[in-house]
């Protein structure tokens, strides 16, 4: 008994791990290295706070399926049913959609540009010129492309997706090896634990991308809508140990990338941050079959990103436009109407007096459900892979587009947050258990801090030549921050809801 409770906890594990194998993928192993070799280990708190949003967010889009019976995108489609709508989808589902598949699409490129970027690791691959590097890094591109579209056109993801997750662990390995052979200073990785900003250099990114890049390539916002998918029949508990455990070990994956990357910081490097001068810096302590290894394990890595981000904005645009189907739905429905009725009861001598009865049968027809055509969800999937083989294709500068996918992604997810927290509260999809006051107040913590840090992002790049002084754009994003959840409360329910979450927790 107690052996196949181990075997039911153990497979539970394994299963959310699919959560931690939709994080770790090239954008991650990009991110991480280049904040580590940009700022060494300066930004790991930035790390750890992405991992606490990202159980939390998960944790929170888990608790909603489970007592509701319905995903996000469901909810989402519910509570704005009688709100302005296009093609019988309230404007929201539009805007939520628009943003998953935007967002997504961009982290399609990133994959694709991770994709070369682990061919172009294998030794020798690097050295290539002109029409070879032309025709290795396109042909790359179209052979990514076809696995692709093949594997999600008939359904084959599944088994290819345990092999690539095996193939992922030999690299996660390998980066514990290159991190005990480089050795490693304790009280700087303590110290690092410590939010800071530091200062930015000739050659590295502004710091605050790196930050918004490092919470985006954490908590991906489409995994609120995939983690609500997976948690359909399952029980709250033990898929709060499940997302617990997919989140720790993809914080230990993402800083073991960091402190490699730190490492090649402290060589004193002065040229710009590439995958390819971090897999030279590895060879010195694994050799060339442990280069070989990190290229294949990164190789993997970018295959199953592949495959989960166009099939997340797919299933989360299906969620959104498609009309939940109910039990009663599919049978004719028969009442009995009549003044020698009025209480529709169907009793057996009403039945044997036809000459009496002034009864009327309506049959009330059922009607399909909406549902989003397979055409169009086959076409998100194939406007996404063309977009992305098109642009590395075209030899876009692919760590600048890993950025700009992590940082666009990462200002998209307070909006998915704050429609997470507004579904948690409302009482007509949380009645049998509403969210707790604790609960709330680690949600709203989180996603004030996500505003916060997207607020930076935003204000850095439009203002940055006039708010020259951090200090002030730091001020001017807690204010957006504060004031944007302000605004929130005030004009739906939330104020209220939170309000009464935190009065019951009180008391």
């Amino acid at each position: 008994m107690m052996q196949s409770g181990i075997v039911k906890e153990l497979a539970s594990m394994l299963y959310w791990t699919m959560l931690a194998a939709c994080t770790v993928g090239p954008g991650t192993v990009v991110t991480c290295a280049r904040a580590g070799a940009e700022f060494d280990l300066k930004l790991t708190w930035a790390l750890l706070f992405a991992s606490a949003l990202a159980y939390t967010l998960q944790e929170g889009t888990a608790r909603l399926t489970i007592v509701s019976g319905k995903s996000l995108g469901q909810c989402l489609r519910i509570k704005y049913q009688h709100t302005t709508k296009v093609y019988n989808t309230a404007i929201l589902c539009w805007v939520v959609a628009g943003s998953v598949i935007l967002g997504n699409t961009l982290y399609e490129c990133n994959n694709w540009a991770g994709g070369i970027d682990a061919v172009m690791s294998i030794p020798g691959a690097s050295n290539l010129t002109g029409s070879a590097a032309v025709g290795l890094r396109v042909g790359c591109c179209i052979a990514y492309a076809v696995v692709v579209l093949a594997l999600l056109y008939w359904d084959k993801t599944d088994t290819l997706g345990v092999f690539l997750g095996f193939v992922m662990m030999a690299m996660v390995i390998l980066f514990l090896i290159v991190v005990a052979l480089m050795g490693m200073d304790w009280e700087k990785f303590g110290w690092s634990l410590l939010p800071n900003l530091p200062e930015k250099t000739d050659k590295s990114a502004e710091p605050a991308d790196i930050i918004i890049s490092l919470v985006g390539t954490t908590s991906i916002g489409f995994n609120l809508f995939l983690g609500g998918a997976m948690a359909k029949g399952k029980e709250l508990v033990s898929a709060q140990r499940g997302i617990a455990f997919s989140t720790v070990s993809a914080l230990m994956v993402s800083v073991l990338i960091m402190i490699v990357g730190s490492g090649y910081h402290q060589e004193g490097s002065s040229a710009k941050f590439t995958i390819t001068q971090l897999a030279v810096f590895i060879e010195q302590f694994v050799g060339q079959s442990g280069v070989v290894v990190f290229a294949i394990g990164f190789i993997a890595a970018a295959l199953s990103s592949m495959l989960t981000v166009p099939l997340g904005a797919a299933l989360t645009a299906d969620s959104v436009f498609s009309e939940e189907r109910e039990e009663e739905e599919g049978k004719a429905k028969v009442e009995k109407i009549g003044t020698d009725n009025p209480n529709f009861e169907d009793d057996d001598m009403n039945q044997k007096k036809p000459e009496k009865s002034t009864k009327v049968d309506l049959e009330i027809e059922s009607t399909e459900p909406q549902k989003l055509p397979r055409f169009a969800y086959l076409g998100i999937i194939f406007i996404m892979v063309l977009i992305s083989t098109i642009v590395i294709s075209a030899n876009a500068d692919r760590t600048l587009v890993i950025l700009i996918a992590q940082v666009f992604n990462g200002c998209l997810l307070p909006f998915f947050s704050i429609c997470l927290l507004l579904c948690l509260n409302d009482l007509q999809f949380m009645s049998s258990s509403p969210q707790p006051g604790w609960a709330n107040l680690f949600l709203l913590a989180s996603v004030t801090i996500t505003l916060f840090l997207a607020s930076n992002v935003i204000i850095q790049k439009v203002l940055g030549s006039v708010l020259t002084g951090v200090s002030v754009r730091l001020g001017l994003a807690v204010g957006c921050a504060a004031g944007g959840m302000a605004v929130i409360c005030f004009v739906t329910s939330l104020g209220r809801d939170l309000l009464r979450s935190f009065k019951r927790f009180c008391a």
